[in-house]
């Protein structure tokens, strides 16, 4: 997610007019949790069309990371759904030397509206949908069973392998195989609405997560079906293959985000790095 930004770090900070620099003191893990945590609540996002109903916050991160290689000393993937559970935006906030960066992917089928609490000025509304369903064909329909339903899930995961290039140069020697992680990160169901499950699997570079793979099994008159759909979660070209086959694609981003209608939006030093100041309920 961040390498790329790290070769192209002269451009970028002239940007931004200086380099982020090491905190006067270290933070702790419980600390830095708490402080991306509160950043993650001053977040609203809204969907449309429908009622003005807010999504709401998981309660804590999916994944929690650090990546010393590229100086990422935390990260945190954070989820917010909407009616049943059902994810509406997933985003990574993670932490370089005394800079927090925000990385947003909608989940969502339709557009929505966003916003920041303190942040009057920083907006985003994506048009179009985060993610294109297409019919999993290669699988029997979704089983019975919760237990049954997730060694599907899993098998048709696991038919799939992600790449991710970390410049713009396109050379093999630059592309990283991703690895699955097979245990779903979140599941979730909404029977009122037809879709009798769902899950999230993340294709991930140590642990940290690259593409969301995304399946529901849903229930449309006497027919249930699985449907799987593909979340960037890097600025990065990414390229998922089923087989052989490119099933999705996304080009390499700018960052930070210009195109406010898109559905990924990278905040590049969404804001400085306090939580070494931070108190925790330990505390």
């Amino acid at each position: 997610m961040f390498r790329a930004l790290l070769l192209t770090a002269g451009l970028l900070t002239a940007q931004i007019g200086e380099s982020p620099t090491p905190a006067s003191k270290p933070s702790s893990a419980p600390q830095r949790l708490a402080f991306a945590t509160h950043a993650a609540r001053q977040y609203r996002f809204v969907t449309e069309p429908g009622p003005k109903a807010p999504a709401e916050l998981h309660s804590q991160p999916l994944l929690r990371w650090d990546n010393q290689v590229v100086r990422e000393d935390d990260g945190m993937l954070f989820l917010w759904t909407g009616k049943g559970g059902r994810p509406l935006v997933a985003a990574q906030f993670f932490l370089q030397a005394d800079a927090w960066h925000h990385e947003f992917q909608s989940l969502s089928g339709d557009g929505f509206e966003a916003a920041h609490k303190s942040v009057k000025e920083w907006t985003w509304h994506p048009k179009a949908a985060g993610l294109r369903w297409t019919a999993a064909d290669e699988t029997d329909p979704p089983a019975a069973t919760a237990a049954a339903r997730l060694r599907q899930m899993r098998a048709v995961a696991e038919r799939h392998s992600g790449t991710v290039d970390v410049d713009r140069s396109g050379a093999s020697a630059n592309t990283h195989e991703l690895r699955l992680l097979t245990t779903p990160i979140y599941r979730y169901a909404a029977e009122d609405t037809g879709l009798v499950d769902g899950a999230i699997f993340a294709f991930v570079q140590g642990t940290n997560p690259e593409v969301l793979l995304i399946l529901e099994a849903r229930r449309q008159s006497d027919q249930t079906q699985w449907y799987v759909g593909f979340a960037p979660m890097t600025s990065f070209h990414l390229r998922v293959r089923r087989g052989e086959q490119v099933v999705f694609e996304r080009a390499l981003q700018s960052v930070p985000t210009l195109d406010l209608d898109s559905p990924y939006h990278f905040r590049w030093i969404a804001e400085k790095d306090s939580s070494a100041e931070w108190k925790t309920e330990a505390e």
